[in-house]
């Protein structure tokens, strides 16, 4: 695994210095809900800026291919750029120390009044106004901002901050319940704490020897490598540039702490890697694809290749890895055909909701018609309402016609309109379980990887009879398409299996899972049943989080940093009487918070 870390981003600040610093930023868009894209003209060039703040894709990097939208709304955060970022002057950009945090400091001129910027279209490029949009970065009529992305992980972020230092907007939002450090509009805008470590850039020999002599071992008992104690030691440091030093000064990226280990080397071997003049970026291919970047040549991995810029090599990596535009015209067209589907089934309810309120005018009727008998004794002859005591309602009566009469008026209407309502609960139950069917194999549509599993949820959607003919090509619909669940391993052993469709999720629990199985799925949420077989054995704590990771990974919510993930026995879970595969409903369960995470090999 590869780390976009403190080494990375200093090494594409760099490139942001050398390419956009004073540039314009002509437009802004948002590729994805937790990206944004700057076009910035710079020195007579046009450069495209990516900022992600996915927990599992984070990063900062130019970008060769011009990005396009990929939300069908505007968030508050892009209408919030367009307003102080959009026609603003890049003055500055700063890496806080050792720290994944870019801050971009932006001015520009404030709007005249009664004008509203104008947003270029995808199709149109647009050249600045220059030189008489050229203004001087200290005139105080100015607007200042700062765009800042914070790129860790499972707390990434992107975030307007004004110039009074308050938070504008935020591509995700952390409440008070969630952390400590708040990040919401109006509240004042806060780094995250530097962590209690040394300095990478000033390591020396003895401080090495100090940092072996005190490593301790890891939370399994296992004395720690040398690459593992220095990572615990220095700030910015990830595992892969630790292994990379170590394997300079030792040839040994496993290397165990120990008196004859040379602490210079290692020791220099680290500071090499912080040197901005031996800054070599580097992409590290298997079998063709990228596995491994750094901005500094991975001697310790076979496959490593220069790259013109920290930027490219990024872009390479992730663009094999986010899987943003894989077969997305057919995934488009499949979700289109679904959610004309979907529109039917919506109004359906809603004239059976209709014929449902209904009910309540029909028990007036009935009602009316027995209080009418119960005070025949009391009514008078061309009596126009009857009151009853305690009871606000008002019958109203036909002066012309007889208490009788009106009272067997009122139950030819509610026979005959209660015969007319029969069956629609159940019609309406029907209709309901079809569209929470159709939403669970939305969820997982969008979270199809590849060509494969596209179509085997187009082939499952088309076998349901959701589809019609039109709309399925009978001769493009070989069995051999369709995918089996996804089989793991965990670290204990566990073999876990995972579906990735509606008609794989009912594979998966009611086939391959027995009902002492643990049985997984993400809590109010459409996305993958999963199972831990566990054959009768206690299942180890660290195989329910790797489980639960998995779930939450092929759930809807994905680009979270955590999911709640609920987990009971197999035998609790039940299929939805009526309703499509994979709907099903449950009982007795925990719920654990997991971290998304992708599949391992």
């Amino acid at each position: 695994m590869s780390y976009v870390d403190a080494l990375t981003i200093a090494a594409v600040v760099d490139e942001l210095h050398e390419t956009i610093i004073g540039g314009r930023i002509q437009r802004v868009l948002q590729p994805g809900p937790l990206s944004i894209a700057l076009e910035v003209y710079a020195d007579h060039h046009r450069y495209h800026l990516l900022i992600s703040a996915s927990p599992r894709f984070a990063r900062i990097h130019l970008s060769a291919a011009k990005p396009s939208r990929g939300t069908t709304s505007d968030t508050p955060l892009l209408l919030l750029l367009r307003k102080y970022v959009t026609g603003g002057r890049i003055v500055a950009i700063e890496q806080p120390n050792l720290e994944r945090v870019v801050l971009l400091s932006i001015v520009k001129r404030p709007p005249q009044r009664n004008s509203a910027p104008i947003e270029p279209t995808e199709e149109i490029e647009t050249e600045p106004d220059e030189p008489d949009d050229e203004f001087d970065e200290h005139e105080e009529s100015l607007l200042r901002c700062e765009l800042v992305a914070e790129l860790m992980d499972q707390r990434s972020n992107i975030v307007l901050v004004g110039d009074n230092n308050i938070i504008l907007g935020c591509a995700r939002r952390v409440t008070a319940k969630m952390s400590r450090r708040v990040i919401l509009p109006r509240e004042p805008y806060e780094l995250q704490p530097p962590q209690d470590k040394r300095d990478p850039r000033l390591i020396t020999a003895a401080g090495v020897r100090d940092t072996s002599e005190s490593a301790e071992p890891d939370a399994k008992g296992r004395a720690p490598t040398l690459a593992r104690a220095l990572v615990t030691t220095y700030r910015g440091l990830s595992p892969l540039a630790a292994r990379e030093a170590v394997f300079r000064a030792v040839g040994d990226t496993e290397a165990m702490p120990g008196p004859d280990l040379p602490w210079e080397r290692v020791a220099a071997a680290v500071r090499v890697l912080w040197s901005p003049t031996n800054r070599r970026p580097c992409l590290v291919r298997k079998d063709g694809a990228p596995i491994a970047f750094a901005p500094y040549t991975l001697t310790h991995m076979a496959g490593a290749s220069d790259q013109p810029s920290m930027s490219a090599a990024l872009e390479a990596y992730f663009a094999a890895r986010e899987h943003l535009t894989d077969h997305q015209q057919r995934r488009e067209a499949l979700r289109a055909q679904i959610l004309d589907v979907r529109e039917r089934l919506e109004k359906q309810r809603a004239s059976l909701n209709s014929e449902l309120r209904k009910v309540r005018d029909l028990e007036r009727l009935r009602w009316e018609g027995e209080m009418i008998y119960a005070f025949l004794h009391t009514l008078e002859p061309r009596q126009a309402e009857l009151r009853i005591d305690g009871d606000p309602r008002v019958i109203t009566l036909d002066p012309r016609k007889s208490a009788v009469e009106s009272a067997q008026e009122r139950f030819r209407a509610y026979d005959k309109a209660k015969g007319a309502m029969e069956g629609v609960p159940e019609r309406l139950h029907a209709v309901e379980v079809r569209l929470a069917g159709i939403d669970e194999t939305l969820a997982l549509l969008d979270l199809a990887e590849g060509f494969e599993a596209i179509e085997t949820i187009a082939l499952e959607v088309a076998d349901q009879g959701l589809l019609s003919n039109r709309h399925t090509e009978k001769k493009r619909r070989p069995s051999k398409l369709k995918a089996t669940p996804l089989r793991l391993e965990s670290s204990d052993g566990f073999a876990i299996y995972v579906g990735r469709s509606a008609g794989q999720n009912e594979m998966v629990t009611f086939k391959l899972g027995a009902p002492e199985d643990l049985w997984l799925h993400a809590r109010g949420l459409p996305g993958a049943h999963v199972i831990i077989k566990s054959a009768g054995r206690d299942v180890p704590q660290s195989t329910l989080e790797e489980a639960a990771a998995l779930a939450a990974y092929f759930s809807r919510n994905r680009e979270e940093p955590a999911v709640e993930i609920d987990i009971t026995r197999r035998s609790q879970v039940r299929r939805i009487r009526g309703g499509p595969p994979g709907l099903v409903s449950y009982h007795a369960e925990a719920t654990i918070r997991a971290a998304p995470r992708p599949p391992w090999k």
